[in-house]
């Protein structure tokens, strides 16, 4: 792993029976990120939890101590209380270096023939994003990688639409970090496709996860490290949630179909950046735009490319995908 410049989340019984002498033996080994904690913890979990990340913080001072929590999505049942007070609890009493929320909004009802998104993703996504803010911790966040059952219907096979959908969506709510939910189909549980099978063998999901993945690498000089400032939505209806697009400073006209589309301004060092994310994984988005002579587009290669703005510009946005723009201050 570590000659792959690769980082892990170590959980091992050994952090359990012997935790001080293993931390040690661990923690400054240079493929060592951090220590797994939990992954979805209820109400009644979270005091136990709070106190196993305290002690293992007082002996490792760097490495990251890793919980997922439950989303806005979540029956009161399993969270143990209301959304709210488990959320507020859960940020209060845990020491938290980062902070991170389970939601998969992609699904395939039994009997639908078409996919279609839980708009309750984009409140999760105000939600997390707004309260990492104020904790001054970073967003991450997490991408379906593969597909599987689940109830009366379940997750479906991703396409490049897909998976744009959710790295582009997370990315204009400020996510530092991406975790894909699964990489290697579980041996016990092969109602699971992931992009590596049982045996080893990449499938398709694979080839279109390091497509995409691709293209976020190339522009993360925009992303690492930049500021969400400001999310909107447009569209004929937008998302529970979030606010209808207002038009920020440098654009004066900013328009779509009825589809809709995430509008997001966020700040990289001296630069601003517009992102426009087409809300469909499964539809094109047409998008009119006209902006002030110094903001500029950056293209999938992260190059600044002048535009001639004495008249608006119409762009196709392709399922999922999206058109990003810039200027300096």
């Amino acid at each position: 792993m570590q000659n792959l410049q690769m980082k892990s989340i170590v959980s091992c019984s050994e952090l359990s029976t012997d935790t001080e002498a293993t931390i040690k033996a661990l923690k400054d080994h240079p493929a060592v990120a951090g220590w797994f904690m939990a992954d979805e913890p209820s109400m009644k979990d979270l005091d136990k939890i709070a106190a196993k990340m305290k002690r293992f913080q007082q002996i490792d001072k760097k490495g990251i101590c890793y919980v997922n929590f439950l989303s806005i999505d979540t029956s009161e049942k399993q969270l143990g209380a209301s959304f709210n007070v488990y959320l507020e609890k859960a940020t209060r009493t845990l020491p938290l270096q980062m902070l991170s929320s389970t939601f998969y909004p992609i699904v395939l009802n039994k009997g639908a023939k078409e996919r279609t998104v839980n708009g309750l993703w984009y409140k999760n996504l105000e939600v997390f994003s707004a309260k990492a803010k104020e904790l001054r911790i970073p967003l991450w966040t997490l991408v379906l990688s593969s597909s599987h059952p689940l109830g009366e219907g379940g997750y479906p096979e991703p396409t490049l639409a897909d998976l744009r959908l959710q790295l582009y969506t997370n990315l204009a709510y400020g996510s530092q970090l991406m975790q894909f939910f699964t990489y290697t189909t579980p041996p016990d549980n092969l109602t699971y496709k992931a992009p590596i099978a049982p045996d080893g063998s990449k499938n398709a999901t694979y080839y279109r996860l390091a497509q995409a993945n691709a293209e976020v690498q190339k522009l993360s000089g925009v992303f690492v490290g930049a500021k969400m400032l400001n999310v909107w939505h447009t569209g004929k209806s937008i998302p529970a949630g979030t606010k209808r697009l207002v038009l920020p400073k440098n654009f004066e006209v900013l328009k779509t179909s009825d589809i809709g589309a995430t509008v997001s301004l966020l700040q990289n060092g001296s630069r601003y950046y517009l992102m426009i994310v087409n809300h469909s994984p499964l539809k094109t988005l047409p998008l009119e735009i006209k902006a002030t002579a110094e903001v500029q587009e950056v293209s999938k290669e992260a190059r600044l490319l002048p535009v001639d703005w004495t008249t608006s510009k119409t762009y196709t946005l392709e399922a999922g995908d999206m058109r990003l723009f810039s200027w300096t201050k």
